[in-house]
């Protein structure tokens, strides 16, 4: 048999690594990801493992080592935070390249690094910011020192492989069942003292850690499953667990099933091929991944009946030994056989490699409800303000849908940190809950004073109030008004002001009456441009209903108007007003004048800051394109823990997009959609806002949107620009593939 060419083995591990790499994304976290996100932002040390005992279940390692990381400056974002984790992997590859070699020859080790550089599932897993890709290396590194305490039992190898194997069994607990079995491996072997003693050595660190572990983190584990042992309750057979992994190792887990059963099965049958000519030439049986591999899996098998759904990640601690059998086997067959082997295994992989890389692009929310929410708060939170989540599900719903947005996130339990982010005096927004409202009380203690405005509220199955906080005025200065109503109302004075939070305006409006009022009344407080046109405006009744004013005494409200992303610096107007609570806005009351509304004066208005550039800028005709972001809408039904689409409507694309006007008079670009090769026009969500010319240097945010037929998907956005064109990818999955597939079995796919 050849030697392997010089310089194959560095050739497959920047192979390998690359190819990761290739994978590292900037998209949002999601699912359990963005539950590791919320637990290691929110939480000191043992807050962390609280929690995590509490809502997880999980080992702590993984996400201690992360909280750690996440301190870093450099690794702060949540891209960086992928990478981190995808480091933490790296030596995956060398330590397998390693054990094969010991085990079987340069030619095991090489062919090894070529059946790991191109594996979707390994690279698949090594992408979650889980636990997974810690595990993989953690699995290997285990391993690999059993392997040499096997060779040359000592104490001190020993007690290394034990170590390892604690850090293991804290990361995942699975790994358990590959401590086990390569402490029988040790153990096979009679009058065997040293190899004994070492066995017994390495073993007792994770049996003991895992016991003192088990006896603080076992209820709260076994509670945890329990009230998950609901819908869909899907409990394959051991068959069809083992059929699913064979399948997901060789076309990951975005493959469409029937290439991935097709490809699968053509492997095994290449396989078998390449292994009748070793057998017949009765090559030694590979005994210690085969030992390491099948107790591993075993215990997959049994423990994974433990949950209400399968993946075939949970196998994670049993595919280093698998991978290294089948390499083994590989290693032994004729050279056509391997390069058959190895050329198969590396084309299907590199095509679920590609599907991985696709599905990545277009994740959906894991509940459609949640991006509402977050297009609610794209629309309306600037740069620096404070959102504060209440529910940990809304907190992950935010890190998902704009998991860098430039606004300070905090949940609503880590009050240190956002009563100290007060003291900036910024706007604030709160994401709270109405069922548990008693819990609000910290936050409207501290928010006492500042003014407060309900903007929206979801009912069930969301359960969720927005509602915005801005800081007071400190001295304002009143400027006597004295316009009188109809009912008897007196507007005595206003105060105005425009130079606080960039894009809000603060306005005091101090009024008594003249006589009893029989009804309740709201008013309003509107913004026009200097053509008289609608802005923005708020809508309220006073915090003393008006049908409960005592005669003659002074009542002071206040009310914040954030102006639209569009709207360019100017002079503007402020008007106010008054109409019957519950009528809609009409008839409004009068003054003595006969007007209807009451200018209370002229504001020079900055504009409103924008969201942070979410792809390098684009020069497009007249001006430069900094930022696109696309998010589908669904209207969906919920039906105790299942949610279905709503037949016969269609779905909503809502885009956020960031612009610089490069020449005077500029108006803002037109947007397009192509829809599976069809055009779709979007309008902007403020129709005013297209008839807006911009001064040079103006830097502005709009908001379109449109409908697509459900079962249509998008690829890409297209933008006109005065004297241009530009076009941004914008892939979204239609309706029917959003669905989470609860039969896959033999699909194992994300949604």
């Amino acid at each position: 048999m050849r030697r392997t060419p010089v310089g194959m083995t560095e050739v497959l591990l920047l192979v390998a690594w690359a190819l990761v790499l290739a994978l590292w994304r900037a998209t949002p976290a999601h699912n359990d990801e963005a539950y590791v996100l919320w637990a290691i932002r929110v939480h000191d040390l043992p807050g962390l493992v609280a929690t995590g005992l509490r809502l997880d279940g999980q080992p702590p390692l993984y996400p201690l080592v992360l909280w750690g990381i996440q301190h870093l400056p450099v690794f702060h974002t949540v891209p960086m935070l992928y990478l981190a984790s995808l480091l933490l992997a790296f030596p995956f590859y060398s330590l397998m390249f390693r054990l094969a070699c010991s085990l079987g020859g340069k030619r095991a080790g090489t062919l090894l690094l070529a059946l790991l550089a191109f594996n979707p599932l390994v690279a698949g897993m090594m992408m979650f910011l889980r636990a997974y890709s810690l595990t993989l290396m953690l699995s290997a590194l285990a391993l690999w020192l059993a392997w040499r305490t096997d060779r040359h039992p000592t104490g001190a190898r020993g007690l290394t492989w034990g170590l390892a194997s604690l850090a293991l069994v804290f990361t995942f607990y699975y790994g358990i069942f590959l401590v086990a079995a390569a402490f029988l491996w040790l153990l096979r072997q009679p009058r065997g003292g040293p190899r004994w003693r070492a066995a017994l050595l390495g073993a007792a660190l994770p049996g003991l850690g895992g016991a003192l572990w088990a006896r603080i983190a076992l209820a709260p584990a076994i509670a945890i499953v329990i009230r998950h042992q609901g819908s869909p309750g899907i409990h394959p057979s051991p068959p069809e667990m083992m059929g699913n992994l064979w399948f997901t190792l060789w076309s990951g887990w975005a493959a469409d099933a029937r290439l991935a059963i097709a490809a699968g099965c053509a492997m095994f049958l290449i396989l078998a091929w390449a292994l009748i000519p070793a057998v017949r030439w009765r090559f030694p049986v590979p005994g210690f991944p085969l030992v390491t591999g099948a107790l591993s899996l075993f215990g997959f098998l049994v423990a994974g009946w433990r949950y209400n759904f399968f993946a075939a990640r949970y196998a994670v601690v049993a595919l280093p030994s698998l991978l290294l059998a089948i390499a083994m086997i590989i290693a032994r067959a004729p050279r056509r056989g391997q390069a058959v082997a190895i050329g198969w295994a590396g084309l299907i992989g590199l095509v679920g490699l590609s599907r991985i890389a696709l599905a990545y692009r277009m994740l959906p929310e894991n509940n459609p409800w949640y991006a509402e929410i977050a297009v609610e708060l794209l629309e309306r939170v600037a740069p620096g303000d404070v959102v504060i989540a209440q529910a940990p599900w809304h907190y992950q719903a935010l890190l998902m849908v704009a998991p860098d947005a430039p606004w300070r996130l905090f949940d609503l339990q880590e009050e240190d940190r956002w009563r100290k982010a007060m003291q900036d005096r910024p706007v604030v927004w709160f994401l709270g809950v109405p069922a548990y409202r008693g819990n609000w009380e910290p936050l409207e203690r501290t928010m006492k004073g500042w003014i407060r405005e309900e903007v929206r509220a979801w009912p069930l199955p969301v359960d969720a109030i927005l509602i915005r906080y801005v800081p007071p005025m400190e001295a304002p200065e009143w400027q006597p008004l004295r316009a009188v109503f109809e009912e008897g109302f007196i507007l005595e004075a206003v105060a105005l002001d425009a130079g606080g939070p960039p894009g809000i305006l603060r306005v005091g409006v101090r009024m008594r009456t003249l006589r009893p009022i029989p009804r309740s009344y709201t008013f309003f407080v509107h913004l026009l441009d200097p053509g008289g046109r609608w802005i923005t405006g708020s809508d309220a009744e006073p915090p003393v209903p008006t049908n409960a004013m005592e005669l003659g005494v002074p009542m002071v409200f206040w009310r914040a108007l954030q102006v639209p992303a569009w709207l360019p610096a100017g002079t503007y107007t402020v008007t106010a007003g008054a109409y019957p609570t519950g009528s809609g806005g009409w008839p409004r009351l009068r003054t003595r004048e006969g007007a209807d509304t009451v200018r209370l004066g002229i504001v020079q208005m900055r504009p409103r800051p924008v969201l942070s550039e979410g792809h390098p800028a684009v020069r497009c005709g007249s001006m430069t394109l900094s930022r696109f972001m696309v998010i589908r809408l669904t209207d969906y039904r919920q039906e105790g823990p299942d949610i279905f689409p709503e037949p016969g409507r269609p779905d909503r694309l809502w885009v956020q997009g960031s612009w610089r006007v490069e020449a005077d008079h500029g108006a803002p670009p037109g947007l397009m959609v192509d829809a599976d090769g069809r055009v779709h026009i979007l309008r902007p969500k403020e129709p005013l806002a297209w008839e807006v010319r911009y001064p040079v240097g103006q830097i502005a945010t709009g908001f379109w949107e449109g409908e697509v037929a459900p079962e249509q998907r998008t690829l890409r956005l297209i933008v006109t620009c005065p004297g241009g064109r530009a076009e941004f990818p914008a892939p979204t999955l239609s309706r029917q593939r959003w669905r989470w597939n609860y039969s896959w079995i033999s699909w194992n796919r994300m949604p």
